[in-house]
């Protein structure tokens, strides 16, 4: 059964856990879905429904940008095991001289009123101690989040781009130069040839604005359509919901697309919606894509409308990295894809493994997603193999289909 798997899925991550930082990619197996039941061969006639009427939601207007930058200090105490094999106690020093709000990725942190993203350096303390349990370099991107949990100000961190933050624990403090946000929080870790340690943390954030940065309110729909000429049906607001869960509104969100412009995932609404996350080195994502086109179609033939929408991240190894222009422009020469071919900044990664069941957090690729005409998850789908060589194929996917447009 290993082996199948293998040959229907991808997984994704770079298998190097760094133990300063929750949420980063490692290597995990694939989910998908119970197979939903014969589809039969049943016809209908629904064309796709008008696009919903936009919602009150009027929207924020565009505000000068968030700023959180400040330091931590981050203490190895290592047990007698881990010191017996060389290591001694140590500290490190990681400053963060501007963090600037984002815009959308609600999903990396629901409960932050402030999510940013920016550099951050190990300026002291790289070489002696932080390279002791980490690899990364000793500057990468990193977000930082403001929010309150239970009505107390909490400061939320993720040590990767585009990753889940976790929540750093309470933050007593305003953000201001003389009464800062400070956090402390401790974890501990081991060495797979024994030994172990105690880290502890201090981090303190100051708060500010950027004058010369605007944030836009990405939950206003976009004023036009993408020049790819997909549809454009979002009736606008914040998703009730940042996560993905059988029966919900799929949380939205902003991708660049394949035609130089932006395009929201509830753009597709009113009609039957495949999320397919995919890797472009990734061979069955590949094999799925080169049978796709053919499956809409067949699907149309049977009276269902289905907008097959492909998140594309960079690689196997960056899966919360997205596609560059021309990733997203060879998929499309070489596939013929004709629904949106979209850059994933990691909403996949970061929504779909708890849909999945997967408690370390990692997902293999192809993953979909099946969403229904209002925009409601009906169920998923993981990895990809023709029925002619083994695999399920698209059955999965289409009797979700199916028994949804037989109570319409």
């Amino acid at each position: 059964m290993g082996l199948l798997l293998l040959c229907v899925a991808c997984l994704s991550g770079d298998g190097a856990a760094d133990v300063e930082d929750a949420d980063d990619p490692a290597e995990t197996g694939t989910d998908s879905a119970d197979t939903a039941g014969d589809t039969g061969d049943s016809s209908f006639d629904l064309d796709p429904a008008e696009c919903p009427e936009p919602s009150e939601y009027a929207g924020q207007a565009p505000r000068a940008a968030g700023v959180l930058s400040g330091d931590g200090v981050w203490t190895l105490d290592f047990d007698s095991e881990a010191e017996d094999a060389g290591y001694v106690d140590c500290s490190y020093h990681r400053s963060y001289p501007s963090l600037i709000e984002m815009e959308g990725h609600a999903w990396q942190c629901p409960d932050c009123s402030l999510l940013t993203a920016g550099e951050s350096t190990v300026d002291e303390g790289y070489e002696d101690c932080f390279l002791l349990i980490s690899s990364a370099e000793a500057t990468r991107v990193e977000h930082l989040g403001i929010g309150e949990v239970d009505g107390v100000a909490h400061i939320f961190r993720t040590g990767g781009e585009n990753l889940v933050l976790a929540d750093m624990g309470e933050a007593p403090g305003t953000g201001s130069a003389e009464d800062p946000l400070v956090a402390y929080w401790s974890d501990d870790g081991s060495f797979t040839d024994g030994g172990g340690f105690l880290l502890t943390a201090t981090l303190v954030l100051r708060r500010d604005v950027d004058e010369s940065v605007l944030v836009e309110d990405s939950n206003v729909p976009l004023a036009a359509a993408s020049e790819c000429g997909w549809p454009h049906c979002n009736p606008g607001g914040p998703s009730p919901t940042q996560a993905v869960t059988t029966g919900a509104v799929l949380p939205n969100e902003r991708f660049a697309d394949v035609c130089g412009g932006e395009y929201d995932l509830w753009d597709g609404w009113g009609r039957y919606l495949v999320i397919d996350a995919s890797s472009p080195d990734c061979g069955p994502c590949r094999t799925l894509a080169e049978n796709e086109e053919a499956w809409v179609e067949a699907m149309a033939e049977r009276g269902i409308t289905v907008e097959w929408i492909t998140l594309l991240n960079a690689s196997l190894s960056m899966v919360n990295q997205p596609a560059d222009a021309d990733i997203l422009a060879s998929w499309v020469d070489t596939f013929g894809s004709t629904g949106p071919v979209l850059a994933d900044e990691g909403y996949a990664y970061g929504l779909f493994p708890a849909y999945l069941g997967d408690t370390d957090g990692g997902m293999g690729f192809p993953t979909m997603i099946v969403v229904n005409p209002d925009m409601q998850v009906l169920g998923s789908d993981g990895g990809f193999a023709t029925e002619e060589s083994g695999g399920t194929g698209f059955s999965v996917m289409e009797a979700l289909i199916v028994a949804d447009a037989a109570t319409r």
